[in-house]
């Protein structure tokens, strides 16, 4: 059985953003696996509840970084699906998606640390840097398909 690159030879050049994609699904998976020790062993969240606490208490950054995951996964890997799909400029694709797993990876540090004010210090900014370079992608697709 031959691979996705074998068959479609113009996948090779798009490894570095499907690797960023894979990149990030990994995260997302650990960032899920670590909510039980870090937000459920204390018993300061409860599973299946609506979030408790502040950005002050640990168990709720996790909790919220996470779920902040899950909702900008689908949004920016279907970008770079539909990139690929479309063979649009590879160097292009594989530069934003590069930059918005740096960007994201940046976000889960900051978040998790609690450095800076809840709103406008780090965590906003890198949380923009991401969110502009899949909007950026978003927008490319959008363009190449008129």
């Amino acid at each position: 059985m031959e691979s996705i690159v074998e068959a479609m030879p113009h996948v090779a050049a798009y490894k570095p953003a499907l690797m960023a994609l894979a990149i990030l699904c990994v995260t997302v998976y650990i960032q899920s696996f670590l909510t039980a020790p870090f937000a459920f062993v204390k018993a300061e969240q409860l599973p299946g509840m609506p979030l408790a606490g502040d950005h002050t208490q640990f168990s709720f950054r996790v909790i919220r970084t996470y779920m902040n995951s899950v909702e900008n996964l689908p949004a920016f890997g279907l970008s770079v699906l539909l990139a690929v799909m479309l063979q649009l400029d590879a160097g292009v694709v594989n530069w934003l998606a590069g930059i918005h797993v740096a960007f994201r990876m940046v976000f889960w540090a900051v978040y998790y640390s609690g450095v800076g004010k809840v709103a406008g210090g780090p965590r906003t900014i890198s949380y923009v840097g991401g969110l502009l370079s899949s909007l950026v992608l978003a927008g490319y697709v959008i363009f190449a398909l008129f």
